[in-house]
């Protein structure tokens, strides 16, 4: 039934924080993106999906609401801008879903289902935005962010000789720096940004889990680092999207290590694009990543636009069986899709990956296919 229901309306992940900036643009958004393989596969099914809803000045002047609903998750966050300084806002969020949390562990492409486990999550957060003027068109912004978090965990009916972690509450500072921005859509073609971000977390109640008879380490506290430097820009009529990112977890487990792989496009908080592999198959505790996209229009008006991917990963995996990581390894995708307008007034993007280092059955390549639709009202 769960596996039902997560295909049923996707399994989604809004970070809260996952913006370094208050978002004063009018939209009103809904994406679906889902990705599955093809061939032998033991991939679970997965997927990334929101109506996202933002209003600068509402409800009430000098404020903005971004409310994102996810079926199985919802997150709202209301900003307000002192009126002393508009540069300065501060503001407030509160979130919360079913199977957020939740763990599909692979090795070598084959699905650990014995040590897989469920996880719904609670989350407040209280923040403080600074945009700094600059010189410069790009819009520059530090935030720094605390957030109480709350995990529930259950075993799924697969699950075997394995314990999982035990219900906890989680206390985290997140500070962020973005300079520029690049405009969300499938169909959008400009942007340029910088973005840092540097957390800790401290998680209370927080014991050892895993295989039975050889737990993970217990770690309670933790911190992530991240940076990302990013451009989408035109070169005459085709489109160029670039980006160099990184990240380091210290003190590394399944539950808060980076996860690669997918075809999925701009959910970072859930999966970074790595064409051709599984959706989050990579559990990643250290990570270079370059990933380059390219669209070319085959018709006027960009009625059809082919793209080109190409995805370059250089990082240490996480192995679930034993908590511990593996050594640095390279994981090449690349990819071709097809962006064309479809029905009421919606954009599609339909896209294959080939996984060059994936394992599959001992053998190397995987093939992935992915299908992304949005409409903008």
């Amino acid at each position: 039934m769960k596996k039902l229901l997560c295909a049923a309306l996707l399994l989604a992940v809004i970070a809260g924080t996952a913006f370094a900036q208050v978002d004063v643009e009018h939209r009103r958004t809904l994406l679906l993106q889902t990705g599955f393989a093809v061939g032998p596969s033991q991939e679970q099914l997965g997927g990334f999906g929101f109506f996202w809803f933002n209003e600068n000045n509402y409800p009430w002047t000098n404020t903005a609401l971004r409310i994102i609903f996810a079926g199985i998750y919802a997150d709202a966050e209301l900003s307000w801008f002192l009126p002393c300084s508009t540069n300065t806002a501060l503001g407030a969020g509160l979130g919360g879903g079913v199977y957020v949390n939740s763990i599909n562990p692979y090795v070598d492409g084959r699905h650990l289902k014995q040590m897989e486990f469920d996880g719904d999550i609670v989350n407040a957060r209280l923040f403080i935005n600074q945009t700094i003027p600059n010189p410069t068109p790009l819009p520059l912004n530090l935030r720094l962010t605390y957030s109480p978090t709350f995990q529930w965990f259950r075993a799924t009916d697969d699950t075997r000789d394995f314990n999982r972690p035990r219900d906890f509450s989680a206390h985290s500072v997140l500070g962020e720096i973005r300079f520029g921005g690049i405009e969300p859509g499938l169909a959008k073609h400009r942007g340029l940004e910088l973005y840092l971000s540097a957390e800790t977390t401290h998680r209370a109640g927080f014991d050892a889990f895993g295989p039975m008879g050889a737990p993970y380490p217990a770690r309670r506290d933790y911190q992530r680092l991240f940076a990302s430097l990013a451009g989408k820009l035109p070169a005459g009529p085709v489109n160029v999207y670039a980006r160099f990112a990184g990240g380091h977890v210290n003190h590394s487990d399944v539950l808060n290590t980076w996860k690669l792989g997918g075809n999925l496009l701009g959910t970072d908080d859930y999966a970074l694009t790595l064409h051709g592999y599984y959706t989050r198959e990579l559990f990643v505790e250290s990570f270079y990543i370059a990933n380059l996209g390219i669209g070319i229009p085959l018709l006027p008006n960009r009625k059809l636009v082919a793209h080109l991917y190409a995805d370059n990963a250089y990082a240490k995996v996480l192995d679930p069986r034993t908590g511990a990581g593996n050594d640095w390894h390279n994981y090449l995708g690349v990819g071709a899709g097809l962006g064309f307008p479809a029905f009421w007034g919606t954009h599609m993007l339909l896209s294959y990956g080939y996984g060059v280092n994936a394992v599959r059955y001992d053998r190397h390549g995987g093939h992935e296919i992915g299908i992304a639709l949005e409409k903008q009202f």
